[in-house]
């Protein structure tokens, strides 16, 4: 299954409209934080694809939406958050020590609007970018993950 992975888009709904376009047969829209008013707009847009995501800290007028998000996408354990509360900006610890501890495969963040992809003990941190520039594919199959970053 394919997901396409967003964040910190910070209202250009243009390029998030670029990167779904640009992908075919996406399973899962996962959005990490930053989505100011995108969301809606997103679920109205694509109303077939479902649509994960998780807020950031420029997201403070939403009140029912969660900063992380735990979930599965075809067998694989997700932890979804912004990242500001685990200080990424300073450093992946605290937040490959929370994923840890929930138990998830992959680690989906984003705040620091650069791009990431690295497995550390077991997980896979990922991180796409600042949605103006870049996305991620995350694709689960049988034979496992694989996730790559794309330009916009």
């Amino acid at each position: 299954m394919k997901a396409l992975v967003l964040s910190d888009s910070h209202g250009s709904f243009q390029s998030i409209m670029n990167a779904v376009e640009s992908e075919k047969d996406i399973s899962l829209i996962i959005f990490a934080g930053d989505i100011q008013r995108d969301a809606d707009d997103i679920a109205a847009a694509y109303p077939d694809i479902p649509f994960e995501y998780v807020l950031g800290n420029n997201d403070w007028y939403v009140n029912d939406v969660p900063y992380d998000r735990l979930f599965e996408f075809s067998g694989k354990r997700i932890f979804l958050t912004h990242g500001h509360r685990y200080n990424v900006k300073s450093g992946m610890y605290t937040l490959r020590q929370k994923a840890h501890d929930v138990k998830a495969d992959i680690c989906i963040f984003g705040h620091t609007h650069s791009a990431l992809i690295r497995e550390t003990d077991g997980i896979l941190m990922l991180n796409p970018g600042c949605a103006r520039y870049s996305y991620a594919v995350l694709n689960i199959t049988d034979s496992g993950v694989n996730a790559e970053i794309k330009k916009l």
